[in-house]
């Protein structure tokens, strides 16, 4: 594989652990591989595939696909699919700190003119999963890694 490729048609495959430690840490860490994307449309440097893990959101998302993220989302998180990393109860579906859920949040206004998540709830689609729901003391332990772009399913 020629580097001409990367990002043009290519992204990098990481687990969820090494997507946070490059893209939230700026970690240097090689990618398992790369993943041919270019059926989703125009790629950049800040997306990244990982691979699902678990049924929590399906029918959107299925164990085993492929998932396009971008990182450095700009704007509102609400609503949106993203990966998420939290220190505190593991996700019930992998057992683990990293999540693929829907975001959703309350906010309320600080003492110093800014604002604090008072709640932070992470859903899944699949009606047989539980929310993850985290209050404002466990909310600011949620760092959301990247936004939910595609599924790329196996062929």
């Amino acid at each position: 594989m020629t580097g001409v490729n990367k990002f043009r048609t290519l992204l990098p495959l990481h687990t969820h652990k090494t997507a946070a430690g490059y893209f939230g840490n700026g970690e240097a860490v090689e990618p398992e591989g790369w993943v041919d994307a270019s059926r989703i449309g125009k790629l950049n440097d800040r997306m990244f595939v990982c691979r699902a893990v678990g049924r929590s959101m399906e029918p959107t998302i299925h164990d085993g696909d492929f998932l396009v993220f971008r990182t450095n989302v700009v704007g509102t998180r609400e609503g949106k699919t993203v990966l998420a990393q939290y220190r505190g109860a593991a996700d019930p579906d992998t057992g683990g700190s990293f999540t693929v859920k829907r975001y959703s949040s309350a906010k309320e206004s600080d003492s110093e003119g800014g604002w604090r998540h008072t709640k932070v709830v992470l859903s899944p689609t699949n009606r047989d999963y539980q929310q993850i729901i985290l209050t404002a003391k466990a909310a600011d332990s949620v760092q959301i890694v990247a936004e939910f772009v595609a599924a790329l399913r196996p062929r």
